[in-house]
């Protein structure tokens, strides 16, 4: 079903038609207004200008509708000129391995007309880390050509722009072809090449006019040469992806039919996180998996792609087989300091753009995580307790013995039982944070000074303990390993005892939001140890002390919980790790409230995040959000700078609705002899 995304536009700035890795992004118009607009597939931006304009007069969009997952519809007329328009332009487009699409051009009055319309194209072929503000040298020297094709009939036209750097195995290309119209310009710049294409256009009274344009990314599609063929084809595969993730995905309204919900208000919520969740799950020979997001993180990553799974987990398994499968096949065998790699780590993020490939960022994959190798482990055996797909786990097993191995090798630095980073790897295009908020500021102390050395941060710990017993689980149950799994789920008992004895903070009755270089506490009241809860590591007695200081005023703003206090120094409603509110953060918070029978603070979170989805106006939640009160805006203000669709995001609501269900509990929720022995000497 479409969605009138004009209804939010002061709340939604960028509009996206995407598949995968390829996507089309512009502002809320449809136009490129912004920096970063333009068409992208696979980390390079292959053009900077895609415009359609017409000679004769302007055009100005009436609405942007985004039909399905890979389909966009723009309405374009001219101005109002005595109360009437003159000309209506409709361009539907689509993505798939290319951007392909419609152009009809209607006359809307009783008089003949001619109007040539203007498709002006070109590019710099930026790195997508160029368009993010990596300042590069081959961006300096990058020399790409222009050549284009004229059919005598003028039935169609060709451009094709080509940058082959002659000291690298890699050439990229793009395509542009039209069913009808005339190259009349094509020039190279600086660093840049540019082309215009003419079609010259007479209709009768009320008459159509339909153009097709092809756009070929390295030759994506070169089954046929003809736009509309090209067109039909992209329509058809839309068509089959489609009606094959209906096929594969469940009813979650029926799925949980037991759960009390305002219908009207989570039906479009979840069908909004089905659409989403197929425009970005990536096609690997792994299997599926959710890139984390548009425009910045079209990719596979560990920490978001494996949460994201984690979280879509009732609508589907196979994303969460193939993302498990993928970064197995990725797990670092060697010491690589450029890229962080240690053996057994679970990698970060993976690009394929050029600065990749010259060494001038280190993504080939970059390692430059704390917590992915943990969350590897817990949704390995996540999927194993949803499937009981013996198969699976034997076939990962070498690899998640190879992440624990990383966990106590090279996670715990120090041999202190906890798992910490350096916060020194900002050089170099690496990451000074390297738990989920792994902006420079990410982790901060109350009056917003830096926390000195190597961190542990609160949530780590819980995803370590998370991991171990987990993994002694599949040990005992699958592989027969029992003396394995006695020794993990000690590992296990001493993390949890040690955890709480180092991080709980008793002034606040909550966890340190981490562990300096020191092992003193950062008194931060954050969102990181909510994290904890849904791990599992938060002993019962403290479990209700966490939760009610999660959703006090300070946290709580009404629409989520701040991954801030507003009562500190470093608070900023406007930042991005320090006071704004992240839905992905909170669903796997409310599934902790909901593994510890807090049915009251889960409904709370819940509701606050579902209506802030309807209250943007898209029944859909972004990145991130600013942290503001709810009673002081009425509305979810934006961020700015909010990826859209974003995988975590967009399966926060489904993470949700099995938090309101209550469907947390596992067999790993039972206390451990050792845990249970501890617990008596509290």
């Amino acid at each position: 079903m479409g969605r009138r995304e004009s209804l939010a536009k002061g709340m939604k700035r960028d509009s996206t038609v995407l598949h995968g890795s390829t996507f089309l992004v512009t502002d809320g118009d449809g136009r490129q207004t912004r920096d970063h607009d333009g068409f992208y597939h696979r980390d390079m931006r292959h053009l900077d200008t895609y415009r359609l304009e017409t000679a004769d007069r302007p055009l100005e969009t009436l609405e942007t509708v985004d039909v399905r997952p890979g389909e966009r519809l723009l309405h374009l007329c001219d101005p109002l000129e005595l109360g009437a328009r003159t000309l209506r332009v409709s361009r539907r487009q689509l993505v798939t391995n290319g951007l392909t699409e419609q152009v009809r051009v209607t006359n809307l009055t009783s008089e003949s007309l001619t109007e040539t319309l203007t498709l002006d194209v070109g590019t710099t072929f930026d790195d997508l880390f160029e368009v993010r503000g990596f300042q590069s040298e081959a961006r300096t020297v990058r020399d790409i050509s222009v050549e284009t094709t004229n059919a005598d009939d003028a039935n169609d036209a060709a451009v094709t722009f080509c940058y082959d750097p002659a000291d690298l195995n890699e050439t990229w290309e793009t395509v542009v072809r039209t069913s009808c119209g005339t190259v009349t310009d094509a020039t190279v710049g600086d660093r840049r090449a540019d082309a215009t294409i003419l079609v010259e256009l007479e209709l009768a009274p009320r008459e159509d006019a339909v153009l097709f344009v092809g756009i070929h990314p390295n030759e994506s599609d070169s089954t046929s040469h003809n736009p509309a063929d090209t067109f039909d084809r992209a329509r058809r595969n839309l068509d089959t992806r489609e009606m094959e993730w209906e096929a594969s995905t469940e009813d979650l309204v029926s799925t949980y039919s037991d759960v009390p919900l305002d219908l009207r208000l989570w039906e479009s919520v979840l069908e909004e996180s089905r659409e989403n969740l197929l425009e970005l799950c990536l096609d690997t020979e792994n299997g599926p998996l959710f890139a984390a997001g548009v425009p910045w993180f079209a990719t596979a990553f560990g920490r978001d792609s494996l949460i994201a799974a984690y979280q879509a987990l009732p609508l589907t398994v196979e994303p969460a087989k193939g993302t498990c499968r993928y970064l197995a096949a990725h797990q670092a065998d060697d010491v690589d300091t450029f890229r962080h790699a240690e053996p057994g780590k679970i990698l970060h993020e993976i690009r394929h753009g050029e600065l990749t490939l010259r060494e001038s960022v280190p993504h080939s994959p970059y390692y430059g995580t704390i917590d992915a190798t943990a969350l590897f482990v817990i949704l390995t055996h996540e999927v194993w307790a949803q499937s009981g797909d013996d198969a699976f786990v034997e076939d990962l097993w070498p690899h998640v013995e190879r992440a624990l191995a990383w966990l106590d090798e090279y996670g715990d630095r120090d041999g202190d039982g906890f798992v910490e980073y350096p916060t020194d790897g900002g050089g170099g295009g690496g990451l000074a944070h390297q738990a989920w908020k792994d902006s420079g500021d990410g982790i901060m102390h109350p009056d917003g000074s830096h926390p000195k050395g190597p961190l542990a941060v609160a949530e780590v710990q819980g995803y370590t303990y998370d991991a171990k017993r987990r993994a002694a689980v599949l040990a005992r149950d699958v592989v027969d390993a029992p003396d394995l799994a006695e020794t993990l789920e000690t590992e296990a008992a001493t993390l949890k005892r040690a955890f709480d004895e180092a991080f709980w903070l008793p002034e606040e009755s909550f966890y340190a939001v981490a562990l300096d270089g020191d092992n003193d506490p950062v008194e931060t009241v954050a969102t990181n140890p909510g994290h904890c809860l849904w791990s599992g590591i938060v002993p019962a007695n403290r479990a209700d002390d966490v939760i009610d200081r999660l959703i006090a005023e300070d946290m709580f703003s009404g629409w989520g919980i701040r991954t801030v206090s507003a009562a500190h120094d470093v608070y900023n409603p406007q930042s991005y790790h320090l006071g704004s509110i992240w839905p992905h953060d909170n669903s796997l918070i409310a599934l902790g409230m909901a593994r510890y029978e807090r049915s009251d603070a889960v409904r709370t979170v819940a509701g606050g995040l579902v209506e802030a989805a309807r209250d943007r106006g898209n029944d859909r939640l972004p990145e991130l959000f600013a942290g503001f009160d709810r009673e002081e805006t009425d509305v979810p203000v934006e961020y700015g700078e909010a990826c859209e669709p974003q995988a975590w995001a967009a399966a926060t609501p489904i993470a949700l609705l099995r938090a309101l269900a209550g469907d947390v509990t596992l067999a790993v929720d039972k206390a451990t002899p050792m845990e249970e022995a501890q617990s008596e000497t509290r």
